[in-house]
């Protein structure tokens, strides 16, 4: 017969979960330590113990507190997950894996090591095997909303944003308030063809209709005289690409008429951070502080506007929007497309991206359109110089793109392959982080296969975790091709400073036309065609005039340098000038 609990074990455990349930840490953890030095082989002690020290943030001594706990009880599969956490946050991934494998061969339900395992398996970019081992799980238990949400996750990292929606929708139908879920599927409609803008707009009006949107309005404080107060809220004030865009905002701020106020809800601080921090006169940390609270902290430093620069997208706080906790509330930069909530009012582009009288319909903020450039762009300090065009040396044209996976469709891949056939002799360079995965190579490899190109001309880099190595790769493209109908922002405007021209496809949405914005604000207007026809001759024309090449590479700093796109300046005195535009109309000043 096995250990079993004593009497006096069973009532200091109940003890114990009842000090904890009433938020008093310290002393729980008193007790259990004096629990498991009387008694050393009471497994759920070590556990609870290694529990409260884990998450004082001692990872080293978590885990010996649950070997102790699993030298008692070997099988406890919750102790074997706890551990795995443990040794991860350690660094040691291998072994972390083990422990989730091994709580999964005791009990293949027990959900939290499967999913910890497959975030794990995707962190590493082993994406098939992290798909697989959630697809297993969904087989044991077909209702789980938390295998059926990572799952889509998986799908769409791997660039399968079609199987992704339908895979997002399966979770809406078993949780039909699921927020993640359902934001990711916004996101994800816009990578494929396949749906209109008018079906984007039925999604993003139903999301706006869940119970997160639907929150009690928090009381915003008027406010008469001293300057106007703008916030900015993001989960990206960090090493990410919208600091690229909102960074030179901030630096060229007009302090005597603005106060700024950024609002960051992000859980790891970098660098980056400590340099915006540096830009803002006000600094509010809302990272796990509940919407009601936060929108109370917003509303009472009684801003002008509230602008939000995430939209739909990853660490978004739009719940707290939907309080209300500003007069006017406008969303940039962050997402490309209506948030869908009424009490969004604005949303800044320009007419190149959202042409007057073509996006309204599909809005229900009122677009706020800047004169020439609806962002600026703040080049990385980091970047190599431009390199002549490769094709000079190696005597054929190097056609890439570097778009995140998920852009690089069916549909795009089939146009590409008609580039390649258009110019003999020509190849394409594809980077990302997903190519690191076998599988993932040869899924898109086959869609190339199936179009008539063969491996030998198609390369598909992983791509390397600095950023001045990520972008002395455009030393071996020489014309960059972009993609549709989700273009690329940040990648474009990087291949422009490494002096690489860019082919976009413009169409219908402002996803689809950030690449004809940057463009036309450029000068490069010869880059941006209306249609797939229009867009394989670019390419081919382009790639047949090495001249041009030439001049296009070795003048593009200088062209950067006095476009819209890097005058910080000039585009917030424009951003500027339409916010107290709107704020004198509404009486809000």
């Amino acid at each position: 017969m096995g250990y079993q609990e004593s009497t006096e074990s069973l009532a200091r455990l109940k003890y114990v979960e009842l000090l904890l349930k009433k938020g008093m840490q310290e002393e729980a953890r008193t007790q259990l330590q004096q629990l498991v030095q009387e008694d050393p082989g009471c497994a759920r002690g070590w556990y609870l113990l290694a529990v409260l020290v884990g998450e004082q943030g001692y990872p080293d001594q978590a885990a010996k507190l649950l070997r102790q706990a699993l030298r008692a009880e070997p099988e406890d599969v919750k102790a074997l997950n706890a551990l795995g956490v443990a040794l991860q946050q350690m660094g040691d991934r291998e072994q972390g894996a083990a422990c989730y494998g091994d709580a999964l061969r005791i009990d293949p339900r027990f959900q939290e090591a499967r999913v910890n395992l497959a975030l794990l398996l995707k962190e590493g970019m082993r994406l098939a095997e992290a798909e697989a081992l959630l697809s297993q799980g969904i087989a044991l238990e077909p209702e789980s909303v938390r295998l059926r949400y990572n799952y889509a996750n998986v799908l769409h990292y791997q660039g399968r944003s079609l199987e992704a929606t339908g895979a997002y929708r399966q979770v809406l139908r078993l949780d039909p308030q699921h927020l993640d879920a359902r934001q990711n599927l916004l996101f994800a409609l816009h990578y494929s063809p396949q749906f209109s803008d008018r079906q984007i707009f039925a999604e993003h009006l139903r999301a706006a209709r869940s119970a997160p949107f639907r929150p009690p309005p928090s009381p915003s404080v008027p406010r008469r005289g001293g300057r106007i107060r703008i916030g900015y809220l993001s989960p990206d004030f960090r090493s990410h690409a919208v600091a690229s865009f909102i960074e030179p905002v901030l630096k060229k701020h007009d302090r005597e008429r603005f106060e700024i106020f950024c609002y960051a809800n992000l859980p790891r601080p970098d660098r980056v951070t400590e340099r915006i921090k540096g830009l803002c006169e006000h600094w509010r940390d809302l990272y796990n502080i509940p919407d009601q609270i936060a929108a109370l902290m917003i509303a009472a430093d009684a801003l002008d506007v509230l602008i939000d620069l995430a939209g739909h997208t990853a660490g978004n706080r739009l719940p707290l929007f939907a309080r209300r906790p500003a007069p006017l509330q406008i969303t940039w930069i962050g997402y490309p497309d209506t948030t869908g909530l009424k009490q969004m009012d604005y949303r800044i582009t320009d007419r190149h991206a959202d042409p007057p009288g073509k996006s309204e319909r599909y809005h229900t903020e009122t677009l706020l359109r800047l004169p020439r450039s609806f962002s600026c762009f703040l080049p990385p300090a980091d970047a190599p110089e431009v390199a002549p065009p490769p094709c000079l040396a190696t005597g054929a044209v190097t056609f890439g793109s570097f778009n995140n996976l998920a852009k690089v469709t069916p549909e795009v891949i089939l146009l590409w392959c008609r580039v390649l056939h258009a110019v003999p002799g020509s190849r394409l360079l594809l980077k990302g982080r997903p190519f690191e995965d076998s599988a993932v190579r040869e899924r898109i490899a086959s869609q190339f296969s199936t179009g008539g190109i063969g491996g030998e001309r198609v390369e598909l880099h992983p791509g390397e975790p600095e950023s001045s190595a990520h972008l002395a790769q455009y030393g071996r493209v020489d014309i960059a091709l972009d993609s549709f109908p989700y273009n690329g922002t940040t990648t474009t405007c990087e291949a422009l400073w490494m002096g690489v021209p860019v082919v976009t496809l413009a169409g219908t949405r402002h996803a689809a036309r950030t690449g004809a914005s940057i463009l036309a604000n450029c000068g490069l207007d010869e880059l941006v065609a209306e249609n797939e026809e229009e867009y394989l001759e670019i390419s081919r024309r382009m790639a047949a005039d090495r001249e041009r090449l030439l001049e296009l590479r070795m003048g593009a700093r200088e062209r950067l340098s006095a476009s819209p796109l890097l005058d910080a300046a000039g585009v917030t005195r424009e951003l500027e000038a339409a916010l107290e535009g709107i704020l004198k109309e509404r009486g809000v000043r």
